[in-house]
């Protein structure tokens, strides 16, 4: 009896858990005020140095304009710290080269908190992120404190939906929220060590004359590995 309450509560997590996603997409598809469809695509190279610590490198590449038009690329190093099964620090640098306008430098310090259980097919995530960029011709500065919520849903050994919420605080001059986002996508186990991440955003500027806001598809991979000792 307990077996058939666990199987049903799990088949109502998933149906309700992939009913959501639809419907965010649906919704998102149908907003208002919508300039622009992005394609962002890249991937991670991560090697883990020992229990604690993780070196990473991100190559990615965007493309606006309703996917017709190259906007940027950036390099992104990066290094984690794991303090526990829970926690965890990371701290990377972004060089963005933008050919239709100034390219940009980036440094950002995140802490993440994670929590799962064994038998429990959701896991949740939040993230804290401070970044600080800079144009490097006008040396024009933007700095903005990001608050990210991700729950995740383990469907199978192949691939687990996830949706994230994600919110940015601005503190140039006036300091206010300014943007915000909403995401619903699939990571896939493709090999051990190989994964893919595919996912539909939907962000919308705040506190601006006009705001803006885009579709963005994501397409990324990455490739984890470590050092035998």
């Amino acid at each position: 009896m307990r077996k058939m309450k666990n199987r049903f509560s799990k088949s109502r997590i998933r149906s309700e858990f992939i009913f959501i996603i639809c419907w965010f997409i649906g919704t998102a598809l149908f907003a208002q005020e919508i300039i622009d469809t992005e394609l962002w695509t890249g991937a991670t190279f991560e090697l883990q140095l020992n229990e604690k610590f993780r070196a990473e490198i991100e190559q990615q590449v965007r493309f606006n304009d309703t996917l017709s038009s190259y906007k940027s690329t950036f390099t992104e190093p990066g290094i984690r710290y794991k303090l526990n099964k829970h926690i965890s620090f990371k701290v990377k640098y972004r060089y963005t080269v933008r050919p239709d306008d100034d390219n940009r430098s980036r440094i950002s310090f995140s802490g993440y908190y994670r929590w799962s259980k064994k038998k429990f097919p959701l896991s949740f995530q939040y993230r804290l992120k401070f970044q600080d960029t800079k144009e490097q011709n006008t040396e024009k500065k933007f700095t903005f404190l990001r608050n990210k919520f991700t729950i995740q849903y383990n469907l199978s050994k192949k691939a687990d939906p996830f949706l994230a919420y994600e919110h940015f605080y601005k503190f140039n001059k006036k300091n206010e929220p300014r943007a915000w986002r909403f995401t619903a996508g699939f990571d896939w186990k493709l090999i051990k060590s190989l994964e893919l991440s595919t996912f539909y955003r939907y962000e919308e500027e705040m506190n601006v004359k006009k705001p803006e806001a885009q579709h963005i598809i994501g397409i990324m991979f990455t490739y984890e590995t470590k050092i035998k000792g």
